[in-house]
């Protein structure tokens, strides 16, 4: 918003137009802290206010964005890229996160649309690789999908979501062992990633190391049995796991059914 006449009158009445305008910042930086930090209805809160004042305040919308994919809205997230996106065409950052949310809603051609987009303005941005190779992936192009998780890669090699996204791609080619390595490389990185520990159980599980599947199945539920348990007793049914596995699993991986410090399981995942 340029508002020139606005702007004039606003320095005769309050000293000046960047006054506001620097409140504006402050408050989107102070947003921003606060998603990062997983405190994102307070931070979806100060963006509405920062909106009230700046309705084309693309940075807020964004936020609001991020917002609405916390609280699994997706649509709701890709509204607010929309907007972004018209107040700042052509945006990487806004179109991976338009991405992401298609992804979320299973719209992935529409998604991969978005992320080529993107990349023809940064091929190297990690965002838009990693979503691209997701929609690729979901569309059974396993192939394509891991040329984009190597490009994510190649930007970011310490990169824990992008190299654990690339072992589920080698597992659906039935390329286990390299899932292994995959999911190991992304653990080292952030060794309380459940979905990684999970899917590495998953791989290990298909290479007949079931003991090792099993713990991993447990340690993953240790971590995060809301997420974890939603998944867990279809693929113990599958494995046709016994009474005795089942509540080493549901114990976080030790036999008794406990977790360190004694404390019980209480059994309840991207």
């Amino acid at each position: 918003m340029s508002g020139k006449g606005r702007g004039r009158q606003g320095a005769d009445r309050s000293g000046g137009a960047e006054a506001p305008a620097r409140s504006v910042e402050k408050m989107l930086k102070r947003a921003v802290r606060l998603s990062k930090s997983g405190r994102h209805a307070e931070a979806g809160a100060m963006c509405d206010r920062i909106l009230e004042a700046d309705p084309g305040n693309a940075g807020a919308m964004v936020v609001k964005a991020i917002e609405a994919i916390a609280s699994g809205d997706p649509k709701n997230a890709a509204r607010w890229y929309d907007r972004a996106l018209e107040a700042d065409p052509g945006d990487v950052v806004c179109l991976a996160g338009k991405a992401m949310a298609l992804n979320m809603r299973g719209r992935h051609r529409s998604a991969m649309k978005c992320c080529n987009e993107a990349l023809r303005t940064d091929p190297d941005d990690v965002d838009a690789n990693n979503e691209k190779g997701l929609a690729l992936k979901n569309m059974g192009r396993f192939d394509k999908a891991l040329q984009c998780y190597d490009r994510a890669l190649a930007a970011s090699p310490g990169n824990t979501v992008v190299m654990s996204n690339k072992g589920v791609a080698l597992m659906m080619k039935g390329l286990h062992e390299e899932a292994v390595a995959c999911y190991d490389r992304a653990l080292a990185g952030s060794r309380r990633d459940a979905a990684a520990v999970f899917n590495k159980g998953v791989a290990l599980g298909h290479l007949g190391r079931r003991e090792e599947s099993l713990q991993h199945f447990g340690r993953a539920m240790a971590i995060n049995p809301a997420v974890i348990g939603e998944n867990i007793g279809t693929v113990l049914d599958q494995m046709g796991a016994s009474e005795e596995e089942r509540k080493i699993v549901m114990g976080g991986g030790r036999a008794g059914g406990r977790k360190r410090g004694g404390r019980k399981m209480r059994g309840k995942k991207r």
